[in-house]
């Protein structure tokens, strides 16, 4: 606190549960050699090759040329085949449904 009084307070749980609020004790401290030991945390941690920006360019350049290639036909006689012939003309009647 900033006038430098401590305020104890009890939980509202303290009620329900009057075991659970036994207190543990003091927490101990660290060693202040272990706690400095890694000194700047950015020089452990790994290095991109690519950046985010070139992976995401990559990977939708990589589905619309894959996508593109899908799309094409393989030869020029697959893409003259639209399916069966329509129905002759020879009947006058609609069609039943």
């Amino acid at each position: 606190m900033p006038s430098g009084r401590t305020y104890v307070t009890t939980p509202g749980s303290a009620l329900l549960f009057p075991t659970l609020c036994a207190p543990t004790g003091d927490i101990p401290t660290r060693d202040p050699a272990l706690a400095d030991r890694c000194g700047d945390r950015t020089a452990m941690m790994p290095l991109r090759t690519t950046t985010r920006a070139q992976n995401r360019a990559h990977y939708i350049a990589t589905q619309r040329q894959h996508n593109r290639a899908v799309r094409q036909p393989a030869s020029p006689r697959q893409s003259a085949y639209s399916g069966p012939a329509p129905p002759g003309d020879s009947d006058n009647e609609p069609p039943p449904f």
